[in-house]
């Protein structure tokens, strides 16, 4: 295997954090570290179309395999572990390990360290069918180290363990306390897992004798359906929601640090938007002609307020930017996610100040740098959930504190007691 598919996997096992029900929700996002962790944030894609060709490199279709690896893939049979057997090594409710004082059980133990094994099964099989590689148990996690993808496992278990500690713990110096509609969210979880497990018409009985079959207690099914609110609410608490509760100080110091820049612009396109193909010599003239136009009577305007409103009424009208229904004040972004010409020149100026048009494949640009913005909108959630400056500086923060927290535990084990060695029970 290439070093970088064991990356791939290293990154997965780490993102697992709180897994979901094996076999019921699939994978829960995961609580430490992640800037947009508390609303269950994924960065989408959107990004201002016309002012950013920069594409992502991508990879070759599975039926572009070469034959070596396609007939390596059709040969794949991984070794399965004897679950079973593991799971029997001690009883369910022997105490073996505690985290920040806190006991816990084997049957809790072997549940994370079963679904983290579960977890790289599947991927395991998925590098198999998508990429011709044939990974095992026993390879090096990484080239230049002993460890192995069965070692993984039990690091994994004792991570998760202290993840739900971290959030425990600080939501207990922090007194978070659920909410009425948080607890009754809870309840209706467990009737949508209850259907999802088990059918219609079934009892939390029926549910409770399948999530056995999968090794999960139900007192850590409870106690994650918690920890998940937890950490919300804990989020909320101390910053409001997205947020709100941030100061303007600390949002604007987060995009400086993050070296973040702000701009507006006013784009006229020189090539078709429906063909991409580039408008006559003559047409093209023309836009330049306008754009040089508006820079200059923008630059007329010495009141800064004056320029701005100046601004945005000519782009309201003339702008031909395709982003600019999602981002009407404009753009705040990072170094690189923007042409270069585009980033070149608002680097270029001051606040306030007005470009001379600057061409790029996309048409003739003029533009205004502007301030940061505290509630600009830097992106969007994967449900349409503007991203500011103060809900990623509160993320952030959060991520932090739970991190410190988390750094701090340790998986204090029983005497005697060892993770099972899943490299002796391969089938």
């Amino acid at each position: 295997m290439k070093k970088t598919i064991f990356a791939l996997i290293l990154v997965f096992i780490v993102a697992v954090g709180l897994i979901g029900f094996f076999g019921l929700r699939g994978q829960r996002a995961g609580v430490i570290g992640g800037a947009d962790g508390p609303t269950d944030v994924v960065i989408s894609e959107q990004q201002p179309a016309a002012a950013v060709p920069l594409d992502a490199a991508g990879s070759a279709p599975a039926d572009e395999a070469g034959t070596e690896e396609a007939a390596e893939a059709e040969s794949f049979q991984l070794r399965v572990p004897d679950y079973a057997a593991m799971y029997a090594l001690h009883e369910p409710d022997e105490i073996v390990a505690t985290v920040d004082g806190q006991d816990v059980s084997w049957g809790e133990y072997f549940y994370l360290y079963f679904s983290q094994a579960k977890q790289l099964e599947n991927y395991f099989n998925s590098m198999a069918s998508y990429y011709g590689a044939a990974p095992d148990w026993a390879d090096q996690v990484e080239e230049d180290s002993d460890a192995t993808f069965a070692d993984m496992i039990a690091e994994s278990a004792g991570e998760t363990l202290k993840q739900i500690r971290a959030i425990e713990g600080m939501s207990e110096k922090a007194g978070v306390e659920l909410t009425d509609e948080q607890l009754e969210a809870i309840r209706a979880q467990e009737e949508q897992d209850i259907i999802g497990a088990v059918g219609e018409g079934k009892t939390a009985e029926d549910f409770n004798a399948y999530i056995e079959t999968i090794y999960l207690p139900r007192t850590l099914y409870d106690r994650m359906n918690r920890v998940n609110y937890l950490y919300r609410q804990g989020f909320v608490q101390a910053y409001g929601e997205d947020g709100a509760l941030v100061e303007d100080g600390l949002a604007v110091q987060y995009l400086a640090d993050n070296d973040y820049l702000a701009a507006t612009h006013i784009l006229l396109m020189t090539i078709d938007p429906t063909t991409f193909e580039a408008l006559d010599e003559a047409a093209a003239a023309e836009k330049l002609q306008q754009a040089q136009a508006f820079a200059d009577e923008l630059k007329a305007i010495e009141d800064k307020e004056e320029r701005l409103k100046r601004f945005a009424e000519l782009k309201a009208e003339y702008c031909e930017d395709t982003g600019k229904a999602t981002f009407p004040d404009g753009y705040i972004f990072l170094p690189g996610t923007m042409v270069a010409e585009f980033e070149d020149a608002v680097l270029s100026l001051e606040e306030y100040e007005v470009s001379d048009p600057v061409k790029t494949d996309y048409g003739y640009h003029v533009i205004m740098r502007l301030p940061l913005d505290p509630d600009g909108v830097i992106e969007y959630s994967n449900d349409g959930t503007p991203l500011t400056a103060r809900s990623k500086a509160a993320n952030e923060a959060y991520g932090k504190a739970l991190q410190d927290y988390f750094d701090g535990l340790t998986v204090e084990y029983a005497e005697g007691f060892e993770a099972p060695k899943l490299l002796d029970y391969l089938q």
